[in-house]
C-alpha cells in the first residue's frame, strides 16, 4: 500500500524532499534532480527520452517537453515519483518481479553521497526484496571469470562464468550485495575474500548497471 513505512518509494520520495534537487549524489555528474528526472522518464516517459534524440521538429518537441517538466516545483514532482509508475506501466510490473532492485539502489546513490549517510537497518520485507534483486541482477550485471558466492543472512547465491578462473566469497547484507554487483564499490560495505586467481579476475571484469 502506497505510503506504508516499510515502503521503498515512500521513503525515497521523502529522502528526496530532505535533501531537495540540488543535493549530490555518487553517479557522476547528477545531482538529486538529475537522479528524480531518469527515474521520471524511465516510469512514465521513456519516449521522450528517445524522441529528443530525434532531429527536427519531433526531436525539438520531445526537448521542450523535458525541459518544461524540470521547471514544475520540486515537490509536484516528487508526488508524482511517489505515485509510481501506473498499474498498466510495464516498468511497474519488471519492479514488482525484480525486488524494485533500481529504486534500492538509487535511493543508496542519493542517500550514500550525504555527509551523515548510515547504512539502513531494512524491514524484513524490504530486505527479502533487495536479496531478490541480488539474484535477478547479479548474472546480468557481473561479468568476472570466476566462481563468485554472494552471502548473505537471508543465504548464499553462486554464479560460474564460462572459463572461470579461482573463486570468491562476497558477504554482506542484502542491500549491500545489491550496491557490490551494480558497481558500487565506493559505498557497498561488503567482505571480499578469494584466492590470487579469482581477485585478479575481479579487477579485470566488470560489474555494473
Amino acid at each position: 500500500m502506497r505510503g506504508d513505512q516499510h515502503d521503498e518509494r515512500e521513503a525515497f520520495a521523502r529522502t528526496f524532499l530532505t535533501y531537495g534537487p540540488q543535493a549530490p549524489t555518487i553517479l557522476p555528474g547528477w545531482d538529486a534532480e538529475d537522479l528524480l528526472e531518469h527515474l521520471l522518464e524511465r516510469e512514465r516517459h521513456p519516449h521522450l527520452v528517445l524522441g529528443s534524440t530525434l532531429p527536427g521538429p519531433l526531436g525539438h518537441r520531445a526537448a521542450a517537453a523535458r525541459a518544461a517538466r524540470r521547471e514544475r516545483p520540486w515537490q509536484e514532482r516528487v508526488e508524482i515519483f511517489r505515485q509510481g509508475p501506473g498499474r498498466l506501466s510495464p516498468i511497474g510490473r519488471i519492479d514488482a518481479f525484480s525486488g524494485e532492485g533500481e529504486l534500492l539502489i538509487h535511493h543508496e546513490d542519493l542517500r550514500r553521497a550525504q555527509n551523515d549517510w548510515e547504512p539502513r537497518v531494512l524491514h524484513p520485507e524490504t530486505a527479502a526484496q533487495a536479496w531478490r534483486a541480488v539474484g535477478l541482477m547479479a548474472p546480468l550485471a557481473m561479468t568476472v571469470r570466476s566462481e563468485v558466492t554472494l552471502v548473505s543472512p537471508l543465504g548464499g547465491r553462486r554464479f560460474r562464468s564460462r572459463r572461470a578462473v579461482g573463486s570468491l566469497r562476497v558477504h554482506g547484507d542484502p542491500l549491500e550485495l545489491l550496491l557490490w554487483v551494480s558497481g558500487r564499490d565506493e559505498v557497498a560495505r561488503v567482505r571480499i575474500h578469494g584466492d590470487a586467481s579469482a581477485l585478479q579476475s575481479l579487477q579485470e571484469g566488470r560489474r555494473s548497471l
